[in-house]
């Protein structure tokens, strides 16, 4: 029985009142949204179906598919459903009033804010819909207090004063409604007229009459306007982690430092005003120091000039050693880990980012990030360390990040951005292991997110198909583009382009393409779906069977094939006269497959329902990395579409060769995670040149 009716209650520091949106956690209504499913992997295809031996493939001519399992790499099966939404009508509680009411007690009247991939016409209207995109219901649920995680603003898109685009790129956690939905009859309504008003400065408090409610703005979260900190990016690379910082307006890169000649002028591309030094570090810092003002033209940052300080230094000098002994500091007292922070104690900056791989948090059992840690408290820092996983922030890529954070005295150190994205839950194990100890960062969104997850279909759908080696750097689009991310990386509509550059890949050899052409069109295909056949490669030359002449440990086949293609299969040494040439199974493969996971994932296709691993700098279809291939087309992946999968906006220019580029790429920041990281130090800017203005004394005009 339903009890009272309250205007408001507390949860968890949150101040939840009538008239107020919230997310909930996913499956919090009864019916699960479609929005997160995924196509399952396809097993079975009905012409390859063997009934006699009671498997679904021709073994003789698909002779290591039974090397295959369910676990697919870069697969979304595990990624959970983006947060539910409730529009708040009512407070109640059950039972009898009483002065410790627990959450479950307390229940909330909520109504169904669907998402597009909620509604009948199920994830392709997800896919192609903007992600702050909902539709208002008088779908009404009774929750639990507990359900909910977090408050979020909901409007209707004609009630407020400014265009949707620039509404929700102003703060966090904003939707917009412009229709209703009807589950009953599936289809979609005008809104009705008090939903209509949501938004609108002349809205009333929920409850009240309009004609007696005075007209109010709403207030909402909004990302505090700041002047630009003055930034100085060492071992910038392309760019990417500038790129993020000036997208979230906390930043402007007034230098940059990157010994590699092709990276440097990528980075120049993309930031005309910029002085690029193409230099090593420590050159430039003993310059600075010594109290030279310029290097070949170009102004050295002074050095009352840096406000923030961010790169990544790259750890190849101490990252193979066994332990921390003398010697072994010594090698990281000359690393570039030291000059970074060199540089941090020279020139003193308000903010400092460090990025990097996420092993630098457990590198020597921590040592490396207790040093580090160690030097920027003794300059007078705060500073927190954490790993973010770059999936959670828009890209659709796996990528787990390490980065230390650190403020100045008197300024407040920022916060780890919360997750906007969900994400597979393999790629979200974000712990860091000190000693006997687990560190988290402070985020609180562990197991969902406001959006979907970004796949390889948002990040590479709307190119146009391109052949093997292609290498026309501009081209047009020829289309439109599908979904939000694409609409974001090809740019607003006020700067139109249908030129696509970049779009090119690495010319496979005949013997690659041939292999590439056979792997099927299926998620989770790789090496294991080639068959066993002779075919006739670009060149003219004939590719020739592999030849199976050894017993293996895995036994022989239904058939009873042996599966061994070397001696070592038996444990005898290996004899290099069982090596095998010019085969269409890589011979290599299953040589080694049975110590290698099976070599899951080489020549593997990419999901579009899926992700990216890691983006690499070299993508190479026997590379460890993963899957390299396009899901459909027979080739790898091209430039354009690893910067897609790192978040690279279409605008942005890499240079050199194909080499050049996709080291850049893959070397870089993705700008939509450095973006997030930049939104949170734009806050602790705010508060600390407010309390500056604060404790100011006033101006005294003389007359």
């Amino acid at each position: 029985m339903d009890s009272g009716g309250f205007d408001s209650v507390t949860w968890h520091e949150l101040d939840i009142k009538v008239g107020e949106a919230v997310f909930l956690e996913p499956g919090a209504f009864a019916l699960r949204a479609p929005d997160g499913s995924i196509v399952k992997k396809e097993k079975i295809d009905p012409e390859e179906v063997d009934d006699e031996f009671g498997v679904d493939y021709d073994e003789e001519y698909y002779p290591e598919k039974y090397r295959k399992t369910d676990n697919i790499k870069g697969s979304n099966n595990d990624t959970p459903d983006p947060f539910c939404i409730g529009y708040v009508v009512d407070i109640v509680y059950n039972g009898i009033m009483h002065k410790n009411l627990n959450a479950r007690e307390v229940c909330l009247k909520v109504k169904r804010i669907y998402r597009p991939g909620d509604t009948h016409l199920g994830r392709d209207a997800g896919f192609r819909s903007d992600w702050n995109l909902v539709y208002w219901s008088d779908e009404i649920h009774k929750l639990e207090l507990n359900k909910v995680v977090d408050k979020c603003v909901l409007v209707c898109s004609t009630a407020i004063d400014e265009p949707i685009e620039e509404f929700v790129r102003n703060g966090p956690n904003r939707m917009y409604f412009n229709k209703a939905y009807n589950p009953a009859e599936r289809e979609f309504e005008p809104p009705p007229v008090e939903a209509e008003r949501i938004g609108s400065s002349s809205k009333g408090k929920g409850g009240k009459s309009l004609k007696t409610a005075k007209p109010t703005q709403p207030s909402y979260p909004t990302y505090p306007k700041i002047e630009p900190l003055k930034t100085l990016d060492i071992f910038a690379g392309c760019g990417g982690l500038s790129e993020g910082l000036h997208q979230s307006g906390v930043a402007k890169t007034y230098w940059a430092i990157e010994c590699e000649p092709t990276a440097a002028q990528a980075f120049r591309l993309n930031n005309p005003d910029a002085a690029v030094f193409t230099d090593d570090c420590n050159t430039i810092l003993k310059m600075a120091i010594e109290g030279q003002l310029e290097q070949n033209g170009q102004a050295l940052p002074p050095k009352d000039g840096v406000e923030l300080l961010c790169g990544g230094p790259p750890c190849q000098g101490f990252s193979g050693m066994n332990r921390f002994n003398s010697r072994q500091y010594s090698s990281f007292r000359n690393s570039l880990i030291v000059s970074y922070l060199s540089y941090c104690d020279y020139y003193r900056p308000r903010f400092f980012i460090l990025e990097n791989v996420r092993n630098f948090v457990s590198f020597k059992k921590n040592m490396v990030l207790k040093l580090t840690m160690r030097c920027l408290v003794r300059m007078g820092y705060q500073c927190t360390f954490g790993v973010l996983q770059a999936g959670n922030y828009g890209v659709s890529q796996t990528r787990r990040r390490a980065f230390i954070f650190a403020a100045a005295p008197g300024e407040k150190l920022p916060l780890y951005p919360e997750p906007t994205h969900v994400f597979s839950r393999r790629g979200c194990q974000l712990s860091v292991a000190v000693g006997r100890d687990k560190f988290y960062s402070n985020c609180r969104w562990l197991l969902s997110a406001p959006y979907r997850t970004v796949t390889v279909r948002d990040a590479m759908s709307d190119l146009p198909e391109i052949p093997n080696g292609a290498k026309q750097e501009e081209i047009s689009y020829g289309g439109d583009p599908q979904s939000h991310f694409q609409r974001w990386m090809r740019g607003s509509d006020s700067e139109p382009s249908n030129v696509l550059r970049d779009h090119i890949c690495k010319d496979m050899a005949p013997l690659v393409e041939a292999r590439i052409a056979f792997i099927p069109s299926k998620p989770g295909s790789d090496w294991r779906d080639l068959p066993n056949t002779e075919v006739r490669l670009k060149d003219g030359v004939m590719s020739v069977k592999l030849r199976y002449t050894h017993e293996d440990k895995n036994g022989r086949s239904l058939r009873g094939a042996m599966r061994g293609v070397c001696s070592c299969a038996e444990g005898r040494q290996c004899d290099p006269l069982d090596k095998q040439h010019n085969t269409l199974i890589p011979w290599c493969l299953p040589h080694t497959g049975n110590r290698h996971n099976n070599w899951a994932g080489l020549y593997g296709r990419l999901e579009w329902d899926g992700f990216f691993s890691t983006t690499i700098t070299n993508p190479e279809p026997m590379g460890k990395q993963g899957r390299v291939l396009h899901p459909e087309q027979h080739r790898v992946v091209s430039v354009r579409e690893c910067a897609r999968s790192q978040g690279f906006p279409d605008s942005y220019r890499f240079f050199g060769n194909i080499t050049d580029k996709h080291r850049q790429v893959g070397n870089a920041v993705p700008p939509p995670l450095a973006r997030a990281i930049g939104l949170e130090i734009r806050k602790c800017v705010y508060e600390g040149d407010c309390k500056k203005k604060k404790d100011e004394p006033p101006t005294i005009v003389q007359c």
